[in-house]
């Protein structure tokens, strides 16, 4: 059947003055757009976190066109027609200077097709939900002209502003009590932008969830073993902030080699559904291996899976891991797990060493806890030769000496600002 290009490209059109109307809450990636780059600016994050939404404010002044490929009409669209796709834009648009291409992964071959338009001195602003298969075809196509944005859902300060509330940085009762009620909200609920505005959190989420396993992996890539594979991206929202085991999964699973487990967890990445941490080691190898599992956002912990709620711990745990990644680029570090007779959450590596280990724990009350978490920290800085120790508790702040060692216990509201700030340790977050 002949695709009606004009007629879809006029209906999203209308689209537009919707996405505009929608109240919108500044996002931390909006400086790394450059619109009038001759670089295509590909902005990648899981669907729903917002990249649309980021496109269309960063183009708002300038005279663009839009066309969405996550419309079932274009479904299996391939860049033979994209020559008939872009007279369509301009029949409806006239001239345009500026170019944004949504959700550019469901057409093959579009690489080629915007590499043309570069050449031709067009605009280019792409979005994708498949964070690896961009960065190959850009890596081989584009050689080099482009420019990548990850968006995630909303960061802490992100959230508050979108339920309107103005912290202060005041230290009353108050204010420590409405923020860390706003904390525990965005625990539990996520930070996906819709779902924070008001959309009904289990139906939406489960709807969400099953959008990215069945159109984002299981189409994409042809999964034979269909419900081995959604059961076992269900198993893996229940096991996060855990360390996981491709050999495990083989076994529990059935599977017919490591490898095969190996790819439906690549899968689960490259859609953005998790994100992997690696195990810290001086061996390539070893650092390979082993992975701990994180959620793209904490709503997905809501999966009807089982009855029982999901640990606090884990969940406060998956959100610093979440603050960490988002920041990694910005301020140039890498991120790592420490396991060897001890555990650590986080290793931080930058500049060709450890300049930083996180724990994190509700709280430090419970003398067993604080041992653990003491003995976990004083090892590995003694192993990795750090001096930088902190533990991030839900509301506790402090200093612990141990020896010629200090850990620094903060709140992890205190501790979400000074990341949103640069890491300014050293600088009071009411300044």
């Amino acid at each position: 059947m002949e695709i009606n290009f004009r007629q879809i490209i006029a209906e999203q059109r209308d689209e537009i003055p919707l996405v505009e109307s929608i109240g919108w809450v500044p996002r931390e990636q909006e400086k790394a757009i450059v619109i009038n780059s001759r670089l295509a600016q590909i902005i990648t994050g899981v669907r729903r976190s917002g990249k649309s939404t980021l496109a269309h404010r960063a183009l708002h002044e300038t005279q663009y066109a839009y066309v969405n490929f996550d419309d079932e009409r274009l479904t299996g669209l391939s860049a033979e027609n994209l020559n008939d796709l872009l007279e369509a834009l301009y029949a409806v648009y006239g001239d345009f200077t500026h170019l944004l291409l949504d959700e550019i992964q469901n057409v093959e071959g579009w690489h080629l097709f915007v590499n043309r338009l570069l050449r031709s001195n067009i605009r280019i602003v792409l979005t994708g939900s498949n964070s690896k298969l961009l960065n190959r075809e850009m890596a081989s196509h584009l050689t080099g002209r482009y420019s990548t944005i990850e968006l995630l859902p909303f960061s802490f300060r992100e959230f508050l502003v979108a339920k309107g509330y103005n912290y202060s940085g005041s230290v009353t009762t108050k204010e420590i009590g409405l923020l860390l009620g706003y904390f525990d909200e965005y625990t539990a609920d996520g930070g996906l932008p819709e779902l924070v505005t008001g959309e009904p959190k289990q139906h939406y989420i489960n709807n969400l969830f099953e959008a990215i396993v069945t159109r984002d992996i299981i189409y994409r890539y042809n999964i034979r073993h269909v419900r081995t594979f959604r059961e076992l991206a269900i198993w893996l929202t229940a096991n996060f902030a855990s360390e996981i085991s491709y050999n495990r999964i083989k076994t529990i699973y059935g599977l017919g080699s490591m490898n095969t487990a190996k790819n439906y967890i690549s899968f689960l990445e490259e859609a953005w559904l998790f994100i992997y941490l690696s195990k810290f080691s001086f061996k390539k190898q070893e650092s390979l291996r082993y992975r701990k599992i994180y959620l793209i956002d904490t709503a997905f912990a809501n999966l009807p899976v089982s009855a029982i709620s999901p640990n606090r711990g884990r969940l406060l745990e998956n959100v610093v891991f979440l603050e960490l990644f988002r920041n990694r680029l910005r301020d140039n570090y890498e991120i790592y797990y420490y396991k060897k007779n001890v555990e650590v959450d986080f290793v931080i590596y930058s500049n060709r060493k450890v300049t930083e280990l996180i724990q994190v724990t509700l709280s430090t009350s419970d003398p067993k806890t604080l041992n653990r978490e003491l003995r976990a920290l004083l090892s590995a800085s003694k192993e990795l030769n750090v001096k930088q120790l902190t533990i991030i508790t839900l509301n506790e702040k402090r200093e612990i000496i141990e020896g010629d060692k200090v850990i620094n216990v903060i709140p992890v509201t205190e501790w979400l600002f000074l990341k949103t700030r640069g890491r300014r340790r050293n600088k009071n977050i009411m300044d």
